[in-house]
């Protein structure tokens, strides 16, 4: 699938305005990484992995939860990725796998490199939390209000393999806007 086929996808699903415009904002910073990636233009990059029909579920299963958390700002903690090297369709990359890298770069998003081998940071993981994120930084004083945790299917050796989310609301004094934290 190349973007206009993702993006199809995604105006022909029952959507919110909002969920449907994060999603596609999601795949328009994969594409661009793809696209720096292989020096092509956008409407020449096809997705392997980012396009099958899991990575769409992911991408806007995330649009919708973000919006029907209705928060006021998302923050995310740096992102910490793995070493090494991963088989992907072009065969044998190095982590961070190029559009990682570049997303990482083009978006501000800070990695903070770790031991472990493999591939910790996916392309559509990267994706999602820069579309979504204010900040990469916790506000210094918050309340937690809730607390989420997924699982990945990864074996990690002496690490839990999950994603954590809070939704926070900042202390008085402060905006009293509620903040979805993912790490």
């Amino acid at each position: 699938r190349n973007l206009d086929d993702v993006l199809a996808i995604i105006e022909s699903g029952d959507l919110t305005p909002k969920a449907r415009e994060l999603a596609k904002k999601i795949f328009h910073i994969i594409a661009q990484a793809e696209a720096k990636a292989h020096g092509l233009p956008l409407e020449q990059v096809h997705f392997h992995e980012v396009g099958a029909v899991d990575s769409i579920v992911d991408v806007v299963g995330a649009a919708v939860c973000i919006d029907l958390l209705a928060v006021d700002r998302v923050i995310v903690s740096p992102l910490s990725e793995g070493c090494g090297h991963v088989h992907c369709a072009h065969g044998q990359m190095p982590v961070p796998v190029p559009a990682v890298a570049n997303i990482a770069a083009a978006r501000k998003v800070p990695l903070v490199m770790t031991g472990i081998p493999g591939e910790l940071v996916t392309p559509t993981g990267i994706a999602i939390a820069s579309a979504a994120a204010e900040a990469f930084q916790a506000p210094s004083q918050m309340n937690i209000l809730r607390i989420g945790y997924g699982a990945g299917k990864k074996d990690l050796p002496g690490q839990a393999n999950v994603l954590r989310a809070y939704l926070l609301e900042e202390e008085a004094g402060a905006s009293g806007e509620e903040v979805l934290q993912m790490e």
